[in-house]
């Protein structure tokens, strides 16, 4: 795996889990550019002097890819001070509907978990690769609650069109690992009484639902393989023109080869 835990990490006050994409390798022996992409837990976490640190690294624009529900909720904090478009772009409208249906069987994996929210997540992906591809979108940084599920779904989506290995995309989504407990610990924080039938609904969600294992991201890239024929299938398949690809590459990927 190209580059660390530590090398990619922006050690901020607030989110735990921002890190940089920068330093995977892809097929021709170029590498993801560093400084250019990043991804994150709730930005709406940002601490004071968390601000001046993503100036620092020219951060313009911030993909949200919270559901509609989680930003009446918690909003987006003191990102709305600085010099950022936000762009929110839900996956799906809410994060867990408050009752559910009779006949409601709770998914068998994580992995099955991430194959349908490709399929609910594809205008909010189509739309995120169509705005890291804008002229002056970059630095850029994309986020949902843990920066785990959503973000690492993304995140997986991009490397894999970027041409970064299997095994690099299967790190970087279990890197959360690393991070997972003080985010669990933010999420098991109060909720509202009247969300007793979500509750009831997320007790009965699968467990590596609430894990970032390696095993997830393995079946969640055979599901992608099976279904769409890879992230260029997929890509094709919600809307993605080949020249937005065609931009994001020429803007995320070294023009130089490691010999």
């Amino acid at each position: 795996m190209s580059g660390n835990g530590t090398q990619r990490r922006v050690a901020l006050g607030g989110p735990v889990n921002f890190r940089d994409l920068g330093g995977y390798r892809v097929g021709d022996g170029r590498a993801v550019r560093w400084g250019r992409v990043y991804r994150s837990d709730s930005l709406h976490h940002l601490a004071m002097d968390d601000g001046p640190r993503l100036a620092a690294i020219g951060i313009a624009s911030a993909i949200d890819f919270r559901a509609d529900d989680e930003l009446d909720q918690v909003g987006i904090g003191r990102l709305g001070q600085l010099e950022i478009r936000h762009v929110h772009l839900p996956t799906f409208d809410r994060a867990m509907p408050t009752s559910a249906p009779p006949d409601w069987e709770p998914p068998e994996s994580a992995a099955a978990v991430y194959g349908v929210m490709l399929r609910s997540g594809a205008v909010a992906y189509r739309e995120a690769l169509r705005t890291l591809a804008t002229q002056g979108a970059l630095p850029a940084v994309y986020f949902c609650m843990a920066g785990k599920d959503r973000t690492g779904l993304f995140s997986a989506c991009l490397l894999g069109l970027l041409g970064v290995d299997d095994a690099d995309i299967v790190a970087d989504y279990a890197m959360t690992h690393e991070v997972l407990d003080q985010i669990l610990a933010r999420r098991r924080a109060p909720r509202p009484s009247n969300d007793a039938a979500a509750d009831v609904m997320w007790s009965r969600l699968p467990a590596d639902l609430f894990e970032a294992r390696d095993a997830t991201m393995e079946q969640t890239l055979e599901i992608v393989r099976r279904e769409w024929g890879g992230f260029d299938g997929y890509a094709d398949a919600i809307g993605v023109r080949p020249d937005v690809l065609g931009r994001l590459r020429a803007e995320l990927i070294d023009e130089e080869r490691d010999e």
